[in-house]
């Protein structure tokens, strides 16, 4: 008697497992499909298929964020703002959509936006890099130097071969006229971005050839 009822249960327990996982998979249909579409770099009919299951799931977190990097990587900035402003509603704290709209605005040339969305992925990540130096830009495009400076150097603080820091910190010690300071951080840029760049220098003013 006992291992019927074990039997029994067992069963009602898997068929609740499968009824589940039926429901998951009928809920998230359009978004396994777009997963699908992106794995086989189809990536108009993941589009398609990313649109179709925020329309039948407006909570579907993951599908409003990688629709909106799709859009953000193909340049269509304007349909991409959009959808990260609708995530942004059901998940505000999103470190990675705040983060890419900020980018989204840097590109279209709306600087006090962007810095505002920049400073809110820093404070729900003030190790992400990539914020820190983006600011650096806006400001140094800005003429604003010395925040620059200070934001490139919290950027290469997490992360100390950041090529474009360097590049850019070099591009202002320039700008003032410092030089010598100015060479070191090209020289620390070039180093990361192509180790062998010295060699291949001193080689082309000594008319050496590479082996």
């Amino acid at each position: 008697m006992a291992s019927i009822i074990k039997k029994i249960i067992i069963t009602f327990l898997v068929v609740l497992l499968l009824i589940i996982f039926s429901l998951y998979i009928f809920k998230h249909s359009h978004t396994l499909m777009a997963i699908f579409y992106q794995t086989v770099k189809q990536e108009d009919k993941a589009i398609a298929e990313f649109t179709k299951a925020i329309e039948t799931n407006p909570q579907d977190a993951y599908a409003y964020y990688h629709l909106g990097l799709m859009l953000k990587d193909k340049t269509d900035f304007d349909r991409a703002e959009s959808v990260y402003l609708k995530l942004l509603k059901i998940f505000p704290e999103h470190p990675d959509a705040n983060y890419d709209l900020g980018y989204i605005y840097r590109e279209k040339g709306l600087y006090d936006k962007a810095i505002e969305r920049y400073k809110k992925t820093l404070e729900i990540n003030p190790g992400n890099v990539y914020a820190h130096y983006d600011i650096g830009y806006i400001y140094r495009i800005s003429g604003r130097y010395e925040e620059a400076l200070a934001e490139y150097e919290k950027a290469l603080d997490i992360d100390s071969k950041h090529p474009y820091a360097h590049y850019d910190t070099g591009l202002i010690y320039e700008k003032w006229g410092l030089k010598d300071k100015a060479q070191e951080e090209f020289r620390i840029y070039h180093k990361i971005t192509d180790p062998n760049f010295m060699e291949n220098f001193i080689n082309k003013i000594t008319g050496k050839k590479n082996k």
